[in-house]
């Protein structure tokens, strides 16, 4: 009978189809202890406090080949909290380098897709704007310019990216967002520079 088929079918990959889903269910759990330790680590760095940042960056990071470990043996399960979990790192990983001059952690350093990289570079931008108007703030406005300068170079690396709009899934709306964001940046460089200091929005 054909449910005999199908029934010693199901037997041999029941067993398999729990552990994925057990996996499935700690990937979300462990997705969302990344996202949470590099947020973190981007918060702390924006306060100059670097070995607390640099220890929740490391625990981050363990979490993460933790993820690498589980999607090798259910690849499928790479999707949804998994790629914001990889940009959320890439993400700290640029900001990290930029507050603390340190060497910048690519794909290839954290075992991470390509493209959940290029998007997490993507967002870092408007940390980048938060740092410049922390300069502004403060009156220093050479450093202010520096920051808008290497704002203005992500810019243009990425942009190169933006079409075909499959090169990048979701490349497109976070270019969108990243010129509002170097525009609104521009405009307080420049106030800065005609009044003064500028308030951090």
């Amino acid at each position: 009978m054909i449910t005999d088929k199908i029934n010693e079918y199901i037997s041999s990959v029941e067993e398999k189809l729990m552990s994925r889903f057990e996996n499935r269910e700690r990937l979300l759990q462990i997705s969302r202890e990344v996202i949470r330790y590099s947020g973190e680590t981007i918060s702390l760095s924006h306060r100059g406090r670097r070995d607390e940042a640099l220890e929740k960056y490391g625990q981050a990071r363990k979490r993460v080949e933790e993820i690498k470990n589980i999607v090798q043996n259910f690849p499928e399960l790479l999707f949804g909290d998994v790629g914001v979990a990889f940009q959320e790192i890439s993400e700290a990983s640029v900001v990290l380098s930029f507050y603390f001059n340190l060497p910048l952690n690519l794909p290839r350093d954290l075992g991470i897709p390509d493209i959940y990289y290029i998007t997490g570079l993507a967002d870092a931008l408007g940390e980048m704007r938060r740092a410049a108007l922390e300069s502004l703030r403060k009156g220093d406005k050479a450093r202010g310019r520096e920051i808008l300068e290497e704002m203005e170079n992500l810019y243009d690396i990425l942009w190169k990216l933006e079409y075909p709009k499959s090169l990048v899934p979701g490349l497109r709306q976070k270019v969108d967002a990243m010129r509002k964001i170097l525009e609104d940046t521009r405009h307080d460089v420049f106030l800065a520079e005609v009044v003064g200091k500028v308030d951090q929005d």
